[in-house]
């Protein structure tokens, strides 16, 4: 037992700040993002068995890490709208719309047009890197550097 705390405390001190970084960046929130990475580790520790035994514990920590995001972000959404629904599905509406329009309108404060366009269509609409790189007849890696280069301006930003 002891031996496999200490392995998984390796494993933590190497790589919390990777995992941090990367919930960082898609969330832009440190303490949601610090809540990110405490969740995956104690969902490793939780099965650890099967996590030390686990040819990339770096692999499965990001997978872990990429999934709690997700859920963070289905849990926004669900609050955003859940309760205005049950009043009236119109207004519930109209306030999406509302917050749609105000955060563009943020945005544009800072980002330009084409900017906002790419980081709308994939954080708002959904769509994929992928599909945005054929769009823009970009590779996907370079459509990820510009995703991350737009929020990075984004989040400076806010931050001042």
């Amino acid at each position: 037992m002891d031996g496999e705390v200490d392995k998984f405390e390796k494993i933590y001190k190497l790589y919390f700040g990777d995992i941090f970084r990367l919930a960082y960046r898609r969330i832009l929130n440190r303490q949601e993002a610090e809540d990110i990475a405490q969740d995956t580790f104690f969902a490793a520790f939780k099965i650890r068995d099967e996590f030390l035994g686990h040819p990339e514990p770096r692999l499965w920590l990001r997978r872990t890490a990429n999934n709690k995001i997700r859920e963070l972000y289905r849990r926004r959404k669900r609050q955003a709208t859940e309760p205005l629904e049950e009043e009236s599905p119109a207004l519930a509406k109209r306030e999406a719309r509302y917050e749609e329009v105000e955060l563009k309108l943020s945005a544009l404060a800072v980002i330009s047009e084409e900017e906002w366009r790419i980081i709308g269509a994939h954080h708002v609409c959904g769509v994929t890197i992928a599909e945005l790189a054929r769009s823009e007849t970009v590779t996907e890696n370079n459509m990820r550097v510009r995703l991350f280069r737009f929020r990075k301006k984004l989040a400076e930003a806010l931050s001042d």
